[in-house]
């Protein structure tokens, strides 16, 4: 196997504690390759970068441009797969990034984060990155996330499909509710679609990079008795309204009705993405949502609120950008 091109950018597993405080330390994330060697054996080259250095909470629109330079610059001949060592806050919504912008790379990608700084004994970050070296030892070709789960499972996933993390277990979870594989003695185990021979058969799609993020795009969920007056829309490009499950949102009320919302951003000229219905035949839809179809919002079908957004923010930051086009596996 060729080495190995590590992309550092803080989180986490780029951290050191002192004094009971958190904080990046470009020395504890560098540290990660003498620890790898440590534990399992010089069995790969690592090639050690760090274009950026963040705690992942604070990632902005030019912190991801930085990193899709720094990825843009990549000799992919030179490599067998990245590792991108990021933060575990925001760690769903650059996978469904780079999942999107690059899933055309000949190299796998895998994303990977910490729970507990490298030297803290209970960090899973060091089994985390054994995971993603594991996945891209195993040929598959892709974008993905590594992330062991509680029970000590070394899960991988979709990165085009993997949710937020819950506060209360600091776990993650897939879109579509399943294990899409896991690492089991080294070995790539997949559970669920796509297999192996839908990301062989998978055609990619190269998607042009926006230059910048400029245009900017508002995700927002609803709640009961949420005032959409309370929104403010200067400045904004499009909003991403992530809806209820049931594809639902208020449509009664003068200042609670996503109805009369749709309207002030049609007046504003602001896009108004919906997520995520179901079916796009619509035999079966509740009232509400047939009323929100009917004001000339754009709809999007069975997708994440990350992808969700993340689609809406590079269509907004594109020419000739189709939305409905399937990038990386983020529609089931």
């Amino acid at each position: 196997m060729k080495k190995i091109l590590v992309i550092l950018t803080g989180g986490t597993i780029g951290s050191a504690s002192v004094h009971g405080t958190v904080d990046v330390s470009t020395s504890a994330a560098r540290s990660i390759e003498q620890l790898y060697y440590q534990k399992y054996g010089r069995d790969v080259d690592f090639e050690l970068i760090q274009p950026v250095n963040t705690l992942s909470e604070n990632i902005t629109s030019d912190v991801w441009l930085r990193l899709c330079e720094c990825i843009d610059g990549i000799s992919c001949a030179d490599y067998s797969g990245i590792v991108i060592c990021h933060g575990s806050d925001t760690l769903s919504y650059t996978a469904c990034l780079v999942a999107m912008l690059y899933n055309h790379l000949p190299i796998p990608i895998v994303l990977t984060a910490a729970n507990y700084e490298l030297n803290n004994a209970k960090s899973n970050g060091l089994v985390n990155f054994r995971s993603a070296v594991c996945l891209i030892g195993s040929g598959v070709r892709g974008v993905f996330a590594a992330y062991a789960d509680n029970a000590g499972n070394n899960d991988i996933y979709i990165a085009s499909r993997i949710m937020e993390s819950d506060p209360y277990n600091d776990m993650y979870r897939s879109f579509d509710g399943r294990v899409w594989g896991r690492i089991v003695k080294d070995k790539l185990e997949i559970y669920s679609p796509p297999y192996r021979d839908e990301l062989e058969a998978f055609s990619s799609v190269k998607t042009k990079r926006p230059q910048g993020f400029n245009k900017r795009v508002m995700l927002i969920r609803p709640y009961p008795d949420m005032s959409y007056n309370n929104i403010d829309l200067d400045g904004v490009s499009a909003v991403v309204h992530y809806m209820y499950h049931s594809a639902t949102a208020c449509v009664v009320g003068e200042d609670t009705s996503v109805i009369r919302f749709a309207e002030r951003c049609a007046e504003r000229s602001v896009r108004l993405y919906m997520a995520s219905f179901k079916d796009r035949s619509l035999e079966r839809a509740y009232l509400s949502s047939r009323e929100i179809l009917g004001k000339n919002v754009i709809p999007l079908f069975n997708i994440s609120p990350e992808a969700a957004y993340i689609k809406a923010l590079i269509a907004e930051n594109s020419d000739g950008f189709d939305i409905d086009a399937t990038l990386f596996f983020e529609n089931m």
